[in-house]
């Protein structure tokens, strides 16, 4: 080893030497300027929720809606509900007897969010049938009785075996089924397709409403043919509504409703759907053929309400998990008429302000 390597080799160990007697502080100042981090001391509890917690964040920074925001959101804060059925659930709220005894008021109808639980109904689709008298049936087709080819959805009605021949002035309809048992009196219930082809002009009508029916088509059967002074129709788009699910909706017989069928570039909103409820009803939307092909659904498919109203007594507002959140904060109870979303039902009944 000569010279020059032995004095290399004592400059590296001089070196050595001095970055082993530097300060730790010094030796991490010069590899970085950043600070090493240090994580904070999480706040006291109490009785509010601290702010990092998932319980009293506030969600509605991450992912803010385009809509302007004047309009409340559907969706309740998580901090705010967790809050409200604390303070339910401690008896901390108002009680009922000190609110204020308010005067009822028409409610109004308004557009579901686009991000509220629907209520979805079964689609039925209700194509031309006639609903025969008992004399009728009996001219028609003589003393034997209707022959039950399979049930139908709502309570005790079946299609027949048999059908008849409806001869119109310009034209007819071959074999339109029978739907039993027999009426009081005879109804034919068509489409507008069906009407121009017998070249008849009637009235849209609900299921037994034949004040305004015409008559001027033959009923042709095997046994003989029955000439109608009245009872064609074409049949209102309706809801046939069940017991439970009118009374978990809040809907009552004679409401109108505003119903969106089908999806796509193809999806018809349809407007004053009748509703028709009570002990004799199954649930189930029954659109015409012509109005199922419009809509381009078929028999199981599902429609969704989207408003609707009482005709005579005001328009009703749907009650959503916020508005029961401002019930519970203001010790009241959910209305006995009201009609709540999934969400909102659940809420009540965790909150205790559910009376059904």
């Amino acid at each position: 080893m000569n010279d020059a390597e032995l004095d290399r080799l004592a400059d590296l160990i001089a070196r050595a030497l001095l970055e082993r007697k530097r300060p730790a502080s010094e030796k991490a100042s010069s590899q970085t300027w950043l600070p090493t981090p240090v994580r904070p001391e999480p706040a006291a509890r109490s009785a509010e929720p601290p702010v990092w917690s998932g319980a009293g964040q506030d969600l509605g920074d991450v992912a803010p809606s385009r809509a302007p925001a004047d309009p409340p959101r559907y969706r309740q804060s998580s901090a705010e509900m967790t809050r409200a059925t604390r303070a339910a659930a401690a008896g901390k709220g108002p009680p009922p007897a000190a609110r204020e005894q308010r005067t009822s008021e028409p409610r109004l109808t308004r557009q579901r969010a686009a991000n509220a639980p629907a209520i979805d109904i079964r689609i039925g689709v209700s194509n031309r049938h006639v609903h025969l008298s008992a004399a009728d049936a009996q001219t028609l087709f003589g003393a034997a009785p209707l022959t039950v080819a399979r049930e139908l959805t709502q309570p005790t009605q079946f299609a027949a075996n048999e059908s008849v021949l409806v001869q119109g002035p310009k034209g007819k309809l071959d074999a339109v089924r029978i739907v039993g048992p027999t009426r009081g009196e005879t109804q034919l219930e068509i489409a507008v397709s069906d009407a121009a082809t017998l070249g008849v002009n009637p009235p849209v009508a609900a299921s037994g409403a034949l004040d305004k029916s015409i008559g001027g088509v033959t009923l042709i059967g095997p046994a003989g043919r029955v000439e109608l002074k009245r009872g064609v129709i074409i049949a209102a788009r309706h809801l046939h509504l069940g017991p439970p699910d009118a009374r978990r909706w809040g809907l009552r017989d004679g409401d109108m409703l505003v119903v969106r069928c089908g999806s796509g570039p193809r999806a018809v909103t349809f407007h004053d759907v009748l509703v028709r409820s009570g002990d004799g009803h199954a649930t189930e939307l029954h659109l015409d053929g012509d109005e199922a092909r419009a809509a381009g659904v078929k028999t199981g498919d599902l429609a969704t309400i989207t408003s609707w109203k009482t005709p005579g007594a005001g328009k009703r507002q749907l009650i959503t998990e916020r508005d029961v959140m401002k019930l519970a904060r203001n010790g009241e109870r959910v209305p006995a008429n009201a009609l709540l979303t999934p969400s909102a039902r659940d809420r009540a009944a965790a909150l205790g302000i559910l009376d059904r």
